[in-house]
């Protein structure tokens, strides 16, 4: 019975990921020297590479978790010395990394995601690219859109007769906003606003309005949303039955994303929801995206989303979370209440 007693080997997190690095590597120098011969990668290969890389995304998740800030930003910075030349051959990945906007979710980037098509300079270009647009995070970013569109769908049907007042925030290409529009024989019955910094993201949605004939498009609003939470401008937005926001918070602080709930409370009809989406703490892409594209996020947990809105003039935990399909976006739910919200408790986080 001596092999019960066999303790089983330590397993290093940092060898794991030199192995799964080195592996990419290698498989990727294959893809390169039969490129030539046969002027495309083969199936297998290029499904071994996809394999191979999402094996190293998760073992410098793995890794890079247990470790205190310098050792993490030491092992980051190691890790992306070898990635960034995969990187630049990337089409969508190096967009992240190289953020021409000045951040890396703009509304060019995420329709792109959208879009899902690999782009590189040649077919292993185009495979690594199909590597990052297979990352989780971005499969998240994908799922996220047909979430919101069911919501926003929930909304119309709510209201029962009358036109739905919808309000997308940091709102970039809106797809999930035109997907419902598609659906509707009469597009009357949704009155919606796109607010965004981005000039150039409101032109997008208005070209795509133009392209598909909507007769009353989104209201743009060209707004800096940090100033309006801190009461340094002022949204021309009342009676809305809801108020999203898929991917913003997550770049702002606990104390501006209170005040922003405040702002959005006061926007909203009684009974008007608002849904803010944040990355969860256990996405498996947060290593690669910390360190090797530079983009950097507040992750949130169920726990911090409940005292956000409690803190706000929400005044209870969120009313509902609920996920898409990766488990690695939450959307956590208010609703404006008919009386005046109960006295605020600070966020448990800063």
């Amino acid at each position: 019975m001596d092999h019960l007693l066999a303790v089983a080997p330590h397993r290093d997190p940092i060898a794991d990921l030199d192995a799964q690095l080195a592996a990419v590597a290698r498989l990727v120098e294959l893809c390169d020297r039969s490129l030539p011969l046969l002027g495309e990668v083969s199936a297998t290969l290029a499904e071994r590479v996809l394999h191979a890389f999402d094996a190293f995304v998760h073992a410098f998740d793995e890794a890079i978790r247990g470790l205190n800030p310098d050792a993490a930003a030491a092992l980051g910075a190691r890790v992306q010395s070898v990635v960034l030349p995969l990187l630049r051959r990337a089409g969508n990945g190096f967009r992240w990394y190289a953020k021409p906007r000045g951040y890396a979710g703009d509304f060019l980037t995420i329709a792109q995601m959208y879009d899902d098509v690999a782009l590189g300079a040649d077919a292993v270009g185009a495979l690594l690219d199909r590597c990052f647009l297979r990352l989780p995070a971005a499969q998240a970013v994908q799922n996220r859109r047909a979430l919101l569109a069911d919501e926003i769908g929930a909304t119309l049907r709510s209201c029962k007769g009358r036109p739905a007042r919808v309000t997308s925030l940091a709102a970039g290409p809106a797809r999930e906003l035109f997907d419902v529009y598609a659906t509707l024989a009469d597009p009357g019955a949704l009155v919606t606003t796109v607010i965004d910094l981005d000039s150039e993201a409101l032109a997008y949605c208005a070209a795509h309005s133009a392209r598909i004939g909507l007769a009353t498009p989104p209201r743009p609003i060209a707004a800096n949303l940090i100033k309006v939470a801190l009461g340094r401008s002022v949204l021309d937005l009342a009676d809305q039955d809801l108020v999203y926001s898929i991917g913003l918070i997550d770049y702002f602080s606990d104390q501006i994303v209170v005040k922003l709930l405040d702002a959005i409370h006061a926007a909203l009809r009684p009974g008007g929801r608002v849904i803010l989406g944040n990355f969860h703490p256990a996405n498996p892409t947060k290593a690669v995206m910390d360190h090797v594209l530079d983009w950097k996020l507040r992750h949130r947990s169920e726990s911090d989303m409940h005292a956000l809105y409690r803190a706000s003039a929400f005044g209870t935990g969120c009313a509902r979370i609920f996920y898409e399909a990766q488990g690695i976006n939450l959307f956590a739910e208010g609703v404006k209440a008919a009386s005046t919200a109960p006295s605020r408790r600070s966020p448990a986080s800063s």
